[in-house]
């Protein structure tokens, strides 16, 4: 390894603001809180589903066709989508946080399955969609959601978006995890200044407070570096990570490999009769087109599914190339509602 002090001026400073950034979480800790949830700020727009309060807003037209959009995470929360709200010019367009996420009710998380995700995803289906089918735009985490979801009510299905989707079966899976996730001292640093600033969090009576700050924390520190531009995240913009919904499947599944192996986000997809668009960003190696082809094969032929590449994108291809993105998905719903 280079002794520091050998190494060009230029080349020290740049790793010096690496390192700030990647310990940042630590020294902001300290005054940090996190944002209020539905259930501590009465005055956020929420909707109640299956007995739980969601996070939740709709824009557009009420008689539009409706689309729904589904973040990534899990943990995450949909602030980082809302860009997609231009498309609200001709569709109703419905964003929400998924349970135990963003600005959603926090629940255990041994009441949130895979399963509960979709039966969620159907009472949103079922309350917005006016008994008509839907289009789902599902980004990463989302886009599994998005499938699975597909597979188990092909019938209410107008058409499905899929951005980058992290794997849908056991094969996709093993393929992803060939390509490795973590790329060097600056997320191990991350994550190990991460792990003591959320200590510093003032939690307020708020159980899930310093898990959450956490997890907001990992959502931009786990994305590898070949997934993105340059290695570099764009600006994301969210409210709060989601603890529950994180330790309810990533967590399980880095302590229980059966889990993992129980995973299966295609099941049902064979009856899908909906059109299907796959995006990747052009910068993305660590799911490139070969990874979303693998994917795009277990959809039936009826599904008309085909991949379109975002140039100037990696994984957040929506923050990235705000533009570019919107056109295609804009120039695909457009082409199935008339």
């Amino acid at each position: 390894m280079t002794p520091s002090k050998t190494l060009p001026r230029t080349t020290r400073l740049r790793r010096l603001s690496q390192l700030f950034v990647a310990l940042s979480p630590l020294l902001l800790a300290a005054c940090s809180t996190v944002a209020p949830t539905v259930t501590q700020d009465l005055t956020l727009p929420r909707v109640q589903l299956r007995g739980h309060w969601l996070h939740a807003e709709a824009h557009g037209p009420a008689n539009a066709p409706v689309l729904i959009v589904l973040h990534g995470g899990p943990g995450a929360d949909y602030r980082y989508l809302l860009g997609l709200q231009a498309l609200a010019d001709r569709y109703r367009v419905v964003f929400y946080d998924q349970l135990g996420s963003g600005l959603s009710e926090r629940v255990p998380a041994e009441q949130i399955t895979v399963q509960s995700f979709i039966d969620d995803l159907d009472a949103v289906v079922a309350h917005f969609g006016r008994q008509r089918p839907v289009h789902l735009l599902g980004h990463s985490w989302g886009a599994m959601l998005a499938s699975a979801y597909a597979g188990a009510h092909p019938d209410k299905i107008a058409s499905l978006v899929l951005a980058e989707p992290g794997f849908l079966d056991q094969a996709s899976l093993a393929g992803l995890q060939q390509r490795g996730a973590w790329p060097g001292w600056r997320q191990v640093a991350g994550v190990s200044a991460a792990w003591l600033g959320q200590w510093l969090v003032r939690g307020e009576g708020d159980a899930y407070a310093r898990d959450d700050w956490f997890v907001q924390q990992m959502v931009a520190l786990a994305q590898p570096a070949t997934a993105l531009c340059e290695g570099r995240l764009p600006p994301l913009q969210g409210w709060r990570g989601g603890s529950p919904a994180f330790q309810a499947t990533l967590g399980r599944m880095m302590s229980d490999k059966a889990y993992a192996s129980s995973l299966d986000f295609s099941r049902g997809l064979a009856q899908l009769q909906a059109p299907v668009l796959f995006l990747r960003g052009s910068c993305n190696e660590a799911q490139g087109e070969a990874h979303q082809r693998r994917m795009m094969a277990l959809f039936p032929p009826a599904s008309q599914a085909r991949l379109q590449r975002i140039d100037g994108a990696g994984h957040f291809m929506f923050n990235d190339q705000p533009a570019a993105s919107l056109g295609a998905v804009r120039q695909f719903l457009d082409a199935r509602s008339g």
